[in-house]
């Protein structure tokens, strides 16, 4: 089995590396970002993918890694672990319901909440111990999650129609236009940074002190 993951933080990867060296004692995980990773995916059978939930969503660049490699998938294994911060009902079955699209079979399902990256939401700020104490249980979880996997019962967490309902009405239909674009463009809201520490000139971010060398 390999891990195949999209991760922010490191949160996802941690988790998908966890769960290998339980399952194998391996380590042979892969980002949708490296080079090899398709050739990869092409060349084994049974894949545990993992990925940070966004406001109930599959993140726009994996979902487009998934569409635009679609032929990949057809006749994979795979397990589906998703991270979040709070809530997500059916992070696992959103990814689970793409993929069967091109001919997975999804085996079974793992939400984990880890600590979250959202600086500026009050619900997921957490002091150190509290963060610790998160990372301890999603170990805890993932531990029986392979064992329940290898004795042929693995979680369906977020699989079923109740997840799906949640995870609709939880969240996916209020917010589902903040995942349906991404763009490489930097924005810099002058009314929130006072000191205008940096700005944008053409196409060059700089800082304030060195704008007269570009004038």
């Amino acid at each position: 089995m390999i891990g195949v993951y999209f991760s922010g933080t490191g949160n996802t990867r941690f988790c998908i590396d966890k769960f290998l060296s339980e399952y194998d004692n391996s380590q042979t995980t892969y980002s949708i970002e490296e080079q090899e990773t398709l050739e990869i995916i092409k060349k084994n059978d049974e894949i545990v993918i993992g990925y940070p939930v966004q406001y109930n969503n599959i993140p726009k660049l994996l979902q487009d890694y998934i569409v635009n490699n679609g032929h990949i998938w057809n006749g994979k294994r795979i397990f589906i672990i998703a991270t979040m911060g709070l809530f997500s009902g059916d992070g696992a079955g959103i990814m689970a319901r793409l993929l069967k699209r091109y001919g997975a079979e999804i085996v079974g399902g793992l939400h984990l909440q880890m600590p979250d990256s959202i600086g500026d939401v009050k619900a997921l700020k957490r002091d150190f111990t509290a963060n610790k104490e998160l990372v301890r249980n999603a170990e805890q979880k993932i531990c029986k999650a392979v064992s329940e996997l290898k004795n042929g019962k693995p979680p369906r967490e977020g699989l079923g129609v109740g997840a799906y309902l949640a995870g609709l009405f939880g969240q996916r239909l209020y917010f589902f236009w903040k995942t349906k674009q991404y763009t490489s463009r930097l924005k810099i809201n002058s009314s929130k940074c006072p000191k205008q520490a940096i700005t944008l000139l053409g196409k060059q971010v700089i800082e304030q002190n060195d704008v007269s060398k570009y004038l």
